[in-house]
């Protein structure tokens, strides 16, 4: 009897649900989903238009942002290098104003070794443009400043000079009447025959020596210095130089010489007034 060969078909059919089941099973249980979902966004990025528009846009708005970002981070830099120059040119300028002031400190120590006496530093708050007869410096009263102190100043050669007299006092500032004022006046001597004379103020700049014996040989240049005759200033404090010989006016009648008198301190330039302490019947 001959056997009937097996159909493939059939063999097929029978182990197909159990091959089924297998991979069912293995997909339910190993871990696949990213597999899974990886393989469906490619399909879909495949068949789909509408994803790979929206894909490429974002792309698009991704380099959009990236580059506003890096033009806000350049304006921000630009802006703080500006910033900086700034600043160093701010600096450039302070530099020269710094030195003239930590040279005006020395000159102020030395002013106090060379007068030894303290007194109070000031700040020139405001003066009378062209006139100079006066000013005005940022302490009073609180400070301990007082009527009659005599204000002294750094000449421009480091050397201490008489600027003037306090007149006027507030709580937190005083008045200055200064050497070419009408109203100021000290006794004086000159430094090569220590003659003495008064000095008074004629205004506009002007000061005169007046009661100078006719017979005294002035020298032009010649110092001049508070004298111990004063009851205001301290001795020998510079005053001035001799402008002038006192000839050009004398008359007949006259009986002194009154030569002018260069202040030797630059009034229009002076930023601080040192302020001696006033005591009664000194």
């Amino acid at each position: 009897m001959k056997r009937k060969a097996k159909n493939p078909s059939s063999q097929y059919s029978k182990w197909l649900p159990t091959v089924y089941i297998i991979l069912s099973l293995a997909f339910m249980l190993l871990p696949l989903q990213r597999t899974v979902n990886s393989v469906r966004v490619v399909l879909a990025y495949l068949f789909i238009p509408q994803l790979r528009v929206a894909h490429q846009a974002k792309e698009y708005l991704k380099d959009v942002t990236s580059g506003t970002e890096t033009l806000l981070n350049v304006a921000l830099e630009n802006f703080e290098l500006k910033e900086k120059l700034k600043n160093l040119q701010i600096e450039a300028l302070e530099i020269p104003v710094l030195r003239e002031e930590n040279s005006r400190l020395r000159q102020a120590l030395n002013l106090k070794k060379s007068l030894k006496t303290t007194g109070i530093w000031t700040k020139v708050a405001y003066k009378e443009p062209n006139k100079m007869s006066s000013l005005i410096v940022d302490k009073g009263e609180e400070d301990g400043i007082s009527l009659r102190s005599a204000a002294v100043a750094i000449t421009e050669d480091g050397i201490p000079a008489l600027a003037g007299m306090v007149v006027e006092v507030s709580r937190n500032a005083s008045k200055i009447l200064l050497l070419p004022d009408e109203d100021f006046n000290a006794y004086v001597f000159l430094d090569n025959t220590k003659t003495e004379a008064l000095l008074k103020g004629q205004g506009l700049r002007n000061i005169t020596l007046k009661y100078i014996p006719l017979e005294e040989n002035l020298k032009i240049n010649t110092p001049v210095f508070t004298s111990s005759s004063s009851a205001l200033f301290p001795e020998r404090l510079l005053v001035g130089y001799i402008s002038s010989d006192g000839t050009e006016d004398l008359t007949e009648a006259s009986t002194y010489k009154e030569p002018s008198l260069k202040p030797a301190l630059n009034f229009d330039n002076i930023k601080e007034i040192y302020i001696l302490p006033y005591k009664e019947g000194q």
